[in-house]
């Protein structure tokens, strides 16, 4: 079976200035006899040496693709501002030379791949072929959600680029091939209904995010004595600001019932003012800008407390942790489209009140939060697993 894939973004095995690491990990486990050609536009602008260590890993052929002339003049002259003039995304004008298009079809491969939501124009220069498209996310959800939040009704230009923003990305996907030709896959649930909103009738499919980055051996689950290790990770931006300064307003309101049970790491920037006020209050606090080695750094405690406010799909660094026996307490945007059950395999809360109780309650019963964080990294390595996921993405060729 020979595949071609034609993406934004040169795949990597961690995300290198964009999404890149998804790509990589849905092909390095895939089913035996399935070939790919990689056709990449390089967005992220790996160098000549790191391509070739992809290739080798992935063993796959990886082309490079020229960045079209109007977009290298818009990137070079900043002028971005144009995208406020346009129907569509800046990216959705993007399209494959005639050239590359018989090149590609001369392969006579057996199914189109293309990564990246922008690049519907690409996929449809392939009509006739089965054809598969990544997003990974429903780009107008986010959009429609991010409207939805107070912060962002409470910063002007966040709030107009939002408003510019969204209709653009409802056009795009309204336009999106609409015929049994054209499967489009999506790392949300949620993002496969929004989208088939958007376009009815539109063959939009939900595959859970295959987990990364998991350091061997396994780490035994055991909570740390005579404070627990919770983790932080994360830049403190737009995706976590309102909820986690909400949440640790409260924690610094009754630090008196929390502080002698944790101590806290914030891995990644922006938290500067948040680890003083805590350590004013009495916790015991440490921040980490940059760890050489992340997996490494994650798996020295015991939970993570991710409060994200907004976004769409999977969040990786929840994924992380959960495959590298952590116990995560986050909420419901944090978790979303990740096969653990409230409860069971981890903590979900939806208000200070639940966070409190849950924060509480874990260092006085430490071996029932132990089994919950064990059945998370039980419940990772089932359903979200390179090589099942990567079998379920290939079927949707057939």
């Amino acid at each position: 079976m020979l595949i071609v894939l034609i993406t934004q973004v040169t795949p990597a095995s961690e995300n290198v200035r964009g999404t890149s690491a998804l790509p990589y990990h849905l092909m390095v486990h895939r089913p035996a006899g399935v070939n790919v050609i990689i056709y990449s536009f390089n967005g992220n602008q790996l160098s000549d040496t790191k391509i070739k260590e992809v290739e080798e890993e992935l063993n796959v052929t990886i082309k490079q693709l020229p960045r079209p002339t109007w977009q290298s003049w818009v990137l070079r002259l900043h002028l971005l501002f144009i995208r406020v003039l346009l129907k569509y995304p800046l990216f959705n004008y993007m399209r494959l030379s005639s050239k590359v298009v018989e090149e590609i079809k001369g392969l006579q491969p057996d199914g189109i791949w293309a990564y990246g939501q922008d690049i519907s124009r690409v996929t449809k220069q392939f009509a006739g072929f089965k054809r598969v498209h990544t997003l990974p996310d429903c780009e107008s959800l986010y959009y429609y959600r991010m409207l939805g939040r107070r912060f962002v009704f409470k910063n002007r230009m966040m709030f107009m680029r939002n408003m510019v923003m969204y209709p653009k990305y409802l056009r795009m996907e309204g336009a999106y091939e609409n015929s049994a030709m054209v499967k489009y896959h999506l790392v949300g649930e949620a993002d496969a209904e929004s989208l088939r909103n958007v376009n009815p009738g539109i063959q939009a499919h939900f595959l859970r995010h295959p987990h990364y980055n998991v350091a061997e051996p396994q780490k035994q689950i055991a909570f740390s004595k005579p404070k627990i290790r919770l983790l932080v990770a994360g830049q403190n931006n737009l995706y976590m600001q309102e909820a986690a300064e909400e949440a640790f307003d409260m924690m610094f309101h009754k630090a008196d019932k929390l502080k002698n049970h944790y101590e806290i790491t914030f891995l990644g920037r922006g938290w500067e003012s948040t680890v003083v006020r805590l350590k004013d209050a009495g916790y015991d606090v440490a921040q980490i800008t940059f760890a050489p080695d992340y997996i490494e750094e994650v798996r020295k405690h015991d939970v993570q407390f991710t409060p994200i406010a907004i976004g769409t799909g999977t969040k990786g660094k929840v994924l992380d942790a959960l495959s590298n026996g952590l116990l995560v307490v986050g909420t419901s945007f944090a978790l979303e489209n990740i096969a653990v059950e409230n409860g069971v395999s981890c903590v979900e809360y939806h208000s200070n009140e639940e966070l409190l109780a849950a924060l509480t309650d874990i260092p006085h019963h430490v071996e029932k939060y132990e089994v919950m964080a064990e059945k998370g990294r039980e419940a990772i390595f089932v359903e979200h697993g390179r090589k099942r996921i990567s079998a379920q993405l290939m079927d949707l060729f057939k």
